[in-house]
C-alpha cells in the first residue's frame, strides 16, 4: 500500500513549471511537458502572423527546450483529473484538521474541562483533580498562564533541531557532492588507464590489473559513501518527523501544548546528530607504466592522432547522447554522421549486440537521455541499416525491449534499485512512443504495451510505482486518449480510475 508522501510527489508532477501551482486546465506540447493553459499561451504571447500561420509559429518548451507549434497544444484530460481528486481529498483533509483543532480536550475521569496544569507531574487536570489528595500540596496554574512559557520552550526545542536538521542536510548534500566528485575521479582515471593501454594493449597487458584493481578501490569507497549518506537520510528523516510533531503540539490549544510537554521537550533535547565516518576520496591505484611504452606512444602519435571512432564504445556514446541533449531544435545532421561512423564499427553480430545494450542502458538509465535517447533509436532503425544473423538494429533493439517487457510484473515488486532501474525502461518507452508515431496494427500494439506497463506500476501500488505511471500519463495521455477514443475503447478510463482510487487511500492513510 503507497505511504502518505505519494500524494505530494504527484502533486509535484502535476505543479505547472510557469506558475508553480497545480495545473489549471492542464495541456500538453509536442515534447509531452504539460502547463496551465492560461499560462502557456501566456507565454506564447499573442499572435504576431495571419490567422493561417498561427498554427505553425514555433515556441520553445519553458523547460527542455524543445520546439513546440502552437497548434499542438492538446487538452491532457488525464491529468485534470488527477489535480481534481487531489484537490478533493485535501478540502476534506482540512476540515478535517479544523474539526479536530475546535474540540477541547477534557478530564477522562470526571469529564470536566482540563483548565489547569500540575507542575509537579506535568499533566493537564481539571479542578476536581486538584482537589484530589493525589495532587495535594502541588502546585498548579491556569492553562491560560503557564501556556505560552512552555510553547517558547517548545518553539526553543524546535529551534535546535531545526539547526541539527540543517546540519544534517549540508553533511548529506556535501556527502551527495563527494560521490559525484568521486565517479569523475575514478572515471578520469580510468579513462587516463585506458589511453595508456589503447594503442599497446597487448604490451602492457600484465599492467592492465590495475583496472580491476581501480574498480574495487571505486566500490570499496562508494559502498562507504552510500552508507553514509544512507545513514544521514534516515536521521534527516527523523529529525523531520519530531519538527512536525512539535510544530503541530504548537499550533494547536494551549492544552494540546501541555499535554505530556516535559516528556516531549525530555525527548527532543535527547536527540543527537550522529555525524558518519569520513571519507577520503584520494584514489590510491596509480598505474606506473613502463618507460618504453612512453617512448613507443610518442613516435606512434608523431604519425596519427587519436580519432573519435577510437574511443570506447560507451563512452563514444555517452559523448554523443550528452552533445544532443543540448541542442534545443532539429539534429538529423549530426545523427547522419554517428551513425556513418558506426557503420565502420558495427561489422559484426557481437558488435551490434554491444551498441544496442549500450545504448539501451544510457537512454534507460540516465532521465536526460530519454527524449533524444528515443530520436536517435529511431534514426538508426531506419538508417544503420547494417544486418547480421540477430537481425538489424531495429530488430536487436525491440527484442531487447521485449525481454525487459516481460519481466515487467517481477521488476514493480524487486527493491528500490530494481525499480528505478525499470521506471526508467517505462519512462523510455513513452518517449519512444511518441517519437515513432507508429500508426496501424503496429500503432495500437505499442499502445498496448503501454498499457500493460502501467497495469504492472499499479499492481503494486507503493510510491515510486505510482509516481512512474503518473508521469507515464503526463507524457502520452493524449496521445493514448486520441487512440482509444477512436476505437470506442475505455481502457484509459480504468487506468485512471485506478489511480485515483490508490492516491484517496493513500490519504485517507495520512488523514
Amino acid at each position: 500500500m503507497a505511504s502518505a508522501t505519494t500524494s505530494k510527489k504527484i502533486q509535484e508532477e502535476a505543479t505547472c513549471a510557469i506558475c508553480l501551482h497545480l495545473m489549471a486546465e492542464p495541456v500538453s506540447i509536442s515534447c509531452g511537458h504539460s502547463y496551465c493553459q492560461a499560462c502557456l499561451l501566456g507565454f506564447m504571447g499573442p499572435a504576431s502572423s495571419p490567422q493561417s500561420q498561427q498554427d505553425t509559429e514555433t515556441f520553445s518548451c519553458p523547460q527542455c527546450r524543445a520546439p513546440f507549434q502552437r497548434g499542438s497544444l492538446r487538452p491532457n484530460k488525464q491529468l485534470g483529473s488527477l489535480i481534481a481528486a487531489l484537490q478533493e481529498q485535501e478540502q476534506e483533509e482540512e476540515q478535517e484538521q479544523e474539526r479536530e483543532q475546535e474540540q477541547e480536550l477534557s478530564c477522562q475521569e470526571h469529564g470536566e474541562r482540563l483548565h489547569l496544569f500540575c507542575e509537579d507531574e506535568g499533566q493537564l487536570i481539571c479542578w476536581r483533580c486538584e482537589r484530589d489528595p493525589r495532587h495535594k500540596g502541588h502546585a498548579t496554574a491556569l492553562v491560560e498562564d503557564v501556556g505560552p512559557a512552555y510553547r517558547e520552550k517548545l518553539q526553543e526545542a524546535v529551534r535546535k533541531l531545526r539547526q541539527l536538521e540543517e546540519e544534517c542536510a549540508s553533511q548529506k548534500a556535501f556527502t551527495v557532492k563527494q560521490i559525484a566528485e568521486w565517479n569523475e575521479k575514478t572515471e578520469a582515471q580510468r579513462q587516463k588507464i585506458q589511453a595508456d593501454f589503447q594503442n599497446l594493449h597487448s604490451f602492457l597487458r600484465e599492467e592492465e590489473r590495475y583496472l580491476q584493481i581501480l574498480e574495487s578501490e571505486k566500490e570499496h569507497t562508494l559502498r562507504r559513501l552510500r552508507d553514509r549518506e544512507a545513514k544521514l537520510g534516515q536521521q534527516s528523516w527523523e529529525l523531520e518527523s519530531r519538527i512536525l510533531e512539535l510544530e503541530e503540539r504548537c499550533q494547536g490549544s494551549a492544552q494540546k501544548v501541555l499535554q505530556d510537554v516535559k516528556g516531549a521537550l525530555s525527548r527532543s533535547q535527547a536527540v543527537r546528530l550522529e555525524t558518519p565516518e569520513a571519507v577520503s576520496l584520494d584514489v590510491q591505484t596509480q598505474c606506473e607504466v613502463p618507460e618504453l611504452y612512453f617512448d613507443l606512444r610518442k613516435r606512434l602519435r608523431s604519425h596519427q592522432g587519436l580519432c573519435e571512432d577510437g574511443l570506447p564504445l560507451f563512452i563514444f556514446v555517452w559523448d554523443f547522447l550528452n552533445h544532443l541533449t543540448e541542442l534545443p531544435g532539429s539534429c538529423e545532421t549530426d545523427m547522419e554522421q554517428f551513425a556513418e561512423t558506426l557503420r565502420g564499427r558495427v561489422t559484426t553480430d557481437e558488435a551490434l549486440q554491444e551498441l544496442v545494450d549500450v545504448i539501451y542502458e544510457q537512454v534507460t538509465s540516465v532521465p536526460k537521455f530519454r527524449c533524444v535517447g528515443a530520436c536517435l533509436c529511431n534514426y538508426l532503425s531506419r538508417h544503420l541499416t547494417f544486418s547480421s544473423q540477430r537481425g538489424t538494429f531495429r530488430r536487436v533493439f525491440l527484442q531487447r525491449l521485449k525481454t525487459e517487457y516481460r519481466l515487467r510484473y517481477q521488476a514493480v515488486k524487486g527493491d528500490e534499485a530494481a525499480r528505478t532501474q525499470f521506471h526508467g525502461f517505462v519512462l523510455f518507452e513513452g518517449e519512444l512512443y511518441l517519437r515513432l508515431k507508429i500508426e496501424g496494427e503496429n500503432g495500437r500494439a505499442h499502445t498496448a504495451v503501454l498499457q500493460g506497463l502501467l497495469d504492472a506500476l499499479l499492481s503494486n501500488p507503493v510510491d515510486d510505482n505510482l509516481v512512474c505511471a503518473a508521469k507515464l500519463l503526463e507524457l502520452t495521455g493524449p496521445a493514448l486518449e486520441d487512440l482509444c477514443s477512436g476505437q470506442g475503447r475505455t481502457d484509459l478510463g480504468r487506468i485512471i480510475r485506478r489511480i485515483k482510487n490508490n492516491i484517496q487511500r493513500c490519504l485517507a492513510v495520512q488523514m
